[in-house]
C-alpha cells in the first residue's frame, strides 16, 4: 500500500479535503495509475488515521472531478479526468474576481489562506501605491469544487483597507469584503501581463501538481472607481483547468 502523505491537524483545510488533495498529487504523479484500484475505504481511513466517512467525503470530490470512478462490488478506480476546464472571461472577471467567475461557470468557490502580513511597498509597485505606502499581502489558494486552480498573490492598500488584517478570508470574496465594508469596485488600471512559469516546490504543493508543472502567470494592477490604488495581484494558474477569454 502507498504511503499517505502526513494531515494537519491544526488546518483550517478540512480534513476530507486534505485527503482529497493527498489522493489527488497521488494520481497526478502517477503513484496511482490510471486503471489502477486505490486503496479501500477501510485501508484509506487506516492510512490516513481518519474516520471512514472522511475518506468517502474525500473520493465523492475525486470522483465529481472525474479522477475516480466506483465500480459497484470492485472497488474505486483511476481514471482519466473528463472535466471541462473552467472559463474565465476575462473582460468581466477581472471585475469580479475569481468568486464570480467561478459562479458564471456554475461552479463553487473556495479558498485557503496561505499568508498575510502588512508589508513595505516592494520598489516594483512603489510608482503605483507611493514611497512609503504599508500593503497587506495576501496569499491563497483559490479552488472551484474543491479543486486547486490557482495561487493568488495579492498586495492591497492598508490605508482604509485594515479589517483585511483581521477579517475571515477562508473560502471568502476579498472584492465583496472590499465591496460592502467601502463601496469600492476594482478596475484595471493597465494591461494585464500574461506568461507562463514553471511550478517550483511551495507552489507544486499548494497546487497539488508536480514540480514543473506549466502555469499561467497573470499580473494586473487595479484601482477603485475614483482612481484610488487599491491592490495588485498576481495569479498562478493551472493552466488545464483554466481557459481565457482576453
Amino acid at each position: 500500500m502507498k504511503m499517505a502523505g502526513k494531515l494537519a491537524g491544526d488546518s483550517a483545510t478540512p480534513l476530507y479535503q486534505q485527503v482529497a488533495n493527498d489522493l489527488r498529487e497521488a494520481i497526478v504523479n502517477d503513484v496511482y495509475h490510471v486503471g489502477a484500484r486505490i486503496p479501500t475505504e477501510p485501508e484509506l481511513s487506516h492510512l490516513y488515521g481518519v474516520s471512514r466517512i472522511t475518506v468517502r467525503k474525500a473520493i465523492e470530490i475525486l470522483v465529481d472531478e472525474g479522477l475516480l470512478a466506483k465500480r459497484q462490488g470492485k472497488g474505486t478506480f483511476v481514471q482519466e479526468a473528463h472535466r471541462a476546464p473552467m472559463a474565465h472571461d476575462d473582460r468581466r472577471a477581472a471585475l469580479n474576481g475569481f468568486s464570480a467567475s467561478c459562479r458564471q461557470n456554475g461552479l463553487e468557490p473556495g479558498s485557503t489562506l496561505l499568508r498575510r502580513e502588512v508589508v513595505d511597498v516592494p520598489p516594483v509597485a512603489r510608482e503605483f501605491f507611493g514611497e512609503g505606502a504599508r500593503l497587506i499581502a495576501i496569499d491563497r489558494v483559490c479552488t472551484a469544487d474543491g479543486t486547486p486552480i490557482m495561487v493568488d498573490h495579492c498586495l492591497f492598500a492598508r490605508e482604509g483597507h485594515e479589517f483585511l488584517e483581521t477579517a475571515e478570508l477562508e473560502n471568502a470574496s476579498i472584492f465583496d469584503l472590499i465591496r460592502n465594508a467601502t463601496g469600492q469596485c476594482p478596475h484595471r488600471d493597465s494591461a494585464q501581463m500574461l506568461s507562463t512559469q514553471l511550478a517550483d516546490e511551495q507552489v507544486a504543493h499548494a497546487l497539488s501538481v508536480p514540480v514543473g508543472e506549466p502555469l499561467f502567470s497573470l499580473e494586473g494592477l487595479y484601482r477603485d472607481q475614483d482612481g484610488n490604488p487599491l491592490y495588485a495581484g498576481k495569479q498562478l494558474i493551472i493552466g488545464s483547468r483554466y481557459t481565457f477569454s482576453m
